[in-house]
């Protein structure tokens, strides 16, 4: 009853996080969101530190028993296909779901042009119908890498389903935001710096109480970033502003703080960020 009672009570706090959430886009605005952040997402793919971080994701699920060879996975959330293009590439049969057709253009030309064994489909998580889709209980792997479509409860006990085998699944632990979005968030009515990511924490959380033991990997990085102050203004004005509309004398006031801050016309940004990612056997609890 204490493990039910336990059970219960995360989720219930999991829900309470995410409804009060800052700024959560409906579905529409969430695909806008990410249309307009497809071409720098597919840029970064092929960057020295893009290309790290999958070689580290893929010696994880290599280490947790995962051959890609032959084996059917499933990519919620997968971009231009940051994971699904390697995965295809060793040799698995990738199914590669996302919420934004730009991201998915972008994937599709890869595909195409290399002649990957990979299907591509356009949706959300949150209303996705694994039945309807034929996903439940189909997949050796399941991913849900850094994605906003698992926000809730719901919506990872809908990815597991889908497995008969492994899941791996990474979020932030925390983020120290750059300071310009601490400061303009101050600035800005309604709006409050979150530097704390819960993203990691509560599926963690949901997998041991309910008697999985997954393997963890904590990772560190800091990003440093130089930027024109007009294109670092728009990114700002797109990003805080997501799920509502800024007025015009909100987003003069984000550009004019960006080009205060940039004196010779280049924006200098720092964060600093903590990522965990899991794998864990769905019948291994």
């Amino acid at each position: 009853m204490q493990k039910k009672d336990n059970i219960n009570t995360l989720t219930e706090c999991w829900k309470k996080v995410t409804d009060n959430a800052l700024n959560i886009p409906d579905e529409g605005r969430m695909a806008e969101f990410w249309n307009k952040r497809s071409e720098n997402y597919s840029k970064n793919i092929d960057k020295d530190k893009g290309r790290k971080k999958i070689e580290e994701i893929l010696d994880f699920l290599e280490e947790s028993g995962f051959n890609p060879e032959g084996s059917k996975v499933l990519d919620i959330g997968c971009g231009p296909g940051t994971l699904t293009l390697p995965l295809s590439r060793l040799g698995a049969k990738v199914t590669s779901f996302d919420i934004s057709s730009g991201m998915l253009k972008k994937l599709k030309e890869t595909v195409k042009k290399e002649a990957l064994p990979v299907e591509v489909i356009e949706g959300s998580w949150w209303t996705a119908d694994i039945d309807e889709l034929g996903f439940r209980n189909e997949y050796d792997l399941v991913i849900a890498s850094m994605t906003p479509g698992i926000r809730d409860v719901e919506n990872f006990d809908r990815m597991m389903a889908c497995s008969k085998n492994l899941c791996y699944y990474s979020n932030f632990l925390r983020r120290e935001e750059d300071r310009a979005y601490r400061e303009l968030r101050s600035l800005i009515p309604g709006e409050n710096s979150v530097n704390n990511m819960n993203g990691m924490v509560y599926p963690f959380m949901y997998l041991y109480l309910s008697g999985y033991r997954p393997s963890v990997r904590i990772n560190h990085s800091e990003w440093k970033e130089e930027t024109a102050w007009k294109e670092a203004a728009e990114r700002a004005i797109e990003f805080i502003g997501r799920g509502r509309d800024f007025d015009d004398e909100t987003k003069d006031k984000i550009r004019d703080y960006y080009q205060n801050a940039s004196p010779d016309g280049m924006y200098r940004s720092e964060s600093d960020v903590y990522t965990g990612m899991m794998v864990w056997e769905v019948n291994g609890n």
